[in-house]
């Protein structure tokens, strides 16, 4: 039996369109470990989806003047086109808006209550005093106490990152109502008693290998803070209703429903969920934003350790940093960043996903330009691999017709320097480090356009040496084959156009040693340019 790897990638918002900073933040690179491990041989069940609760959507569809219903299912189908039109390679890409997470959110409360781990309290909470309601903290919006920011929620300000409650606010304001003031009146509210979880959640953080710097030093940040105690009912009509008799005019918060929408899609996926669930022996790996961190290392842990029901718990938080456009934030509004459903007007898939790759913010936040992703597909995609495909199929054609020509012994040196660097990208892509897995992918591509430079096939055609110009140019076929193989978790169109070249039936498995696959004699076809050169001024 295979061993078994759970691979969950953070569920956006469906309140807008999604952008290059949510391809890159977790999409994407979830999406190509979850091919490599496939590729591995590995049992993987890769799970997705939208996250469609909580104040974001009721702001959003008022904004709009929809049901919030019909808001959801806007943009849910927005996101649906980006998981097709990006090769995102989900076992199920779900939502959290059903039977099944609902059921499933009541059993969890249900017994965390039985448990004693669920307290009633009263507090003050933000009230709208036009609309004559209490307001969710993303409803409050109000002047940042530490960095002035104008337009900072009731829970955090986006500007300098500080956590917030509504009554830190300076004069705070209804989000939909901006004429309402808001004032703290008194509430009642259900609380997870997140503090007494302390100890064992530090354990359970000091316990993990592997994670980013990023991850870890969030956690600790929050446990070295000190555990509050946190509200987990919302005063909203949009969410997961409260199974208890007196909060029949509330939901769930979000973040105690959400990333349970990993489990519920799961089920959904397959009826054999537990097995990755509920099995300790299972790797799991969380793919996420550095903005969701603390609830996957602190809030949801912390659930699954309070519940104590034999729940799988991450072993690998995989936190990227942000990704800037132009030296600033992407934003929809601004008109600030690469937005999913334009992107491909400018360039394939691929390229974009190579490009991000290339680019991904995993140690420090970085900026994306269309300069760098016009050098990198340029230099890399279209130069590098491109050209080498075309050249061989073409230079092979011409001289020896529609099938593979004779080859010789494998080339050692040639083969020596590529199976170093394919233990290089081997062990990059297990551990997650994308863009050292990018160089490791490009020094591949580079040693074959090297091996060809130095042989110089065409100069032995010419010289009359037909049989060394046709050891050299079998060669450069078996290195056609490994390039479909280590690329096609990365580069999956590209992948499979290569692969089609060939005649015969060869697999894309995972390659643990450069190897001759391809036998001399079989037909291949020569293929249009895999990829188009891209002139800066027509992407910008």
């Amino acid at each position: 039996m295979s061993e078994k790897y759970l691979i969950t990638s953070a569920l956006p918002y469906v309140n807008n369109q999604l952008h290059i900073g949510h391809l890159i933040g977790c999409l994407l690179p979830s999406d190509v470990y979850a091919r490599f491990c496939r590729a591995r041989g590995r049992d993987v069940l890769y799970i997705g989806g939208s996250d469609e609760h909580g104040t974001t959507s009721e702001i959003g569809a008022a904004r709009e003047n929809m049901p919030v219903e019909e808001y959801v299912e806007k943009y849910r189908a927005k996101h649906l086109d980006v998981v097709r039109d990006f090769k995102l390679s989900f076992d199920h890409y779900g939502r959290t808006h059903t039977p099944q997470q609902e059921k499933l959110i009541h059993e969890l409360f249900e017994r965390l209550e039985s448990q004693g781990m669920i307290e009633e309290k009263v507090s003050n909470q933000p009230y709208s005093v036009n609309e004559k309601k209490f307001l969710a903290d993303r409803y409050v919006i109000g002047t940042c106490p530490r960095c002035g920011y104008d337009r900072a929620y009731g829970n955090e300000c986006e500007k300098c990152g500080a956590s917030l409650d509504p009554a830190d606010l300076i004069n705070p304001h209804s989000a939909i109502d901006p004429s309402s003031p808001v004032e703290m009146r008194e509430t009642k509210h259900l609380y997870f008693k997140l503090s007494s979880v302390t100890d064992k959640l530090r354990a359970w953080v000091n316990s993990r290998t592997g994670w980013p710097k990023t991850a870890t030093a969030i956690a600790n940040k929050w446990l070295d803070e000190g555990l509050h105690d946190t509200p987990i009912t919302r005063d909203l009509k949009w969410g997961i209703p409260v199974n208890k008799p007196g909060y029949e005019d509330k939901v769930f918060y979000v973040w105690f429903d959400a990333p349970w929408g990993y489990v519920s899609i799961s089920q959904i996926a397959t009826d054999d969920w537990a097995s990755w669930w509920k099995n300790p022996d299972c790797h799991y790996t969380q793919f996420m934003g550095k903005d969701n961190v603390s609830f996957h290392a602190v809030f949801f842990p912390a659930q699954e350790i309070a519940v104590n029901d034999n729940w799988k718990t991450v072993d690998v938080l995989k936190a990227l940093n942000f990704m800037n456009f132009n030296g600033a934030k992407i934003s929809k509004s601004t008109g600030n960043g690469i937005f999913l459903d334009e992107a491909l007007n400018i360039a394939p898939s691929d390229c974009w996903r190579y490009a991000l790759l290339a680019s991904a913010p995993e140690t420090d936040d970085t900026d994306f330009t269309m300069t760098r992703f016009a050098e990198i597909v340029n230099k890399d995609l279209n130069g590098l691999l491109g050209n080498f495909v075309s050249r061989v199929c073409k230079l092979s054609n011409k001289n020896f017709g529609d099938t593979v020509p004779a080859g010789g012994a494998t080339d050692e040196d040639l083969a020596h320097r590529i199976n170093e660097k394919l233990a290089e990208l081997t062990g990059c892509l297990d551990a997650c480090e994308f863009r050292k897995s990018i160089i490791a992918l490009r020094d591949i591509y580079g040693i074959a356009n090297e091996y060809m430079t130095e042989k110089e096939p065409w100069a032995l055609v010419k010289n009359g040496d037909t049989a060394g110009a046709a050891a050299v140019l079998n060669e450069c076929f078996q290195l056609i084959d490994l390039f479909a193989r280590v690329s096609a978790p990365i580069i999956p169109d590209a992948a499979e156009k290569i692969q089609n070249i060939f005649a015969g039936t060869h697999d894309l498995s995972w390659p643990t040693m450069y190897e001759h696959r391809i036998a001399s004699g079989e037909k291949f076809t020569v293929p249009e340019n895999l990829f188009t050169r891209i002139e800066l001024n027509d992407a910008e």
